[in-house]
């Protein structure tokens, strides 16, 4: 039997493995998709969605004008405006893809499969490898079902927050300012 310690050094090496992969002149083109859109609008399924909603904070805590598709207060999109979808496999994300590619918005997908028909409406396509499927173009990995591509653009997406606020001089003042004030913080961690 594993230890803590064994799956934790497992875990880490596969996320390593898969974030590693990654070109890094797809990174940067994401960069630019993200500073040159009006507004940036994130969507995914299930456990994606955890790293959708926090990508979608960070951006607007830098300034950025985002939104998570489907929510009350989510905008129309279009022309100018930059959807970026996580995973990109199932036929809800292809609907959500076509109806926003419809009416002009730029699309991105980060996804371990940038050859599926999802990709041909995509403007930009980040590879991302971690296993979903378990089939040999995916890096394998020993947790279950698409755990190391959930928790693989959880990372993603922070190191794209770094990446941002270093590349737009972005200072941690200014994203604090923009965190909600309604959290009940008092002291010395206010």
């Amino acid at each position: 039997m594993k230890t803590y310690k064994d799956h934790v050094h497992t875990v880490l090496q596969e996320n390593l493995k898969t974030l590693t992969a990654v070109n890094p002149e797809q990174v940067q083109q994401l960069i630019k998709e993200i500073q040159q859109a009006k507004t940036i609008q994130l969507y995914g399924m299930g456990r994606m969605q955890l790293s959708v909603r926090g990508f979608a904070m960070r951006l607007k805590h830098m300034g950025f004008d985002s939104y998570v598709v489907y929510d009350t207060t989510t905008p129309c999109i279009g022309n100018g405006d930059l959807l970026i979808v996580h995973c990109a496999v199932t036929n809800v994300e292809l609907n959500v893809i076509q109806l926003a590619k419809k009416v002009g918005a730029r699309i991105v997908l980060l996804t371990a499969h940038p050859e599926n028909e999802h990709g041909q409406y995509a403007d930009l396509c980040v590879h991302i490898p971690g296993q979903i499927f378990g089939i040999n173009s995916e890096i394998h990995s020993v947790q279950p079902m698409s755990t190391l591509l959930e928790q693989s653009l959880f990372l993603f997406t922070d190191i794209i927050t770094m990446m941002l606020m270093e590349q737009c001089n972005i200072s941690l003042e200014k994203m604090k300012n923009q965190h909600t004030n309604l959290e009940g913080l008092s002291g010395d961690f206010a």
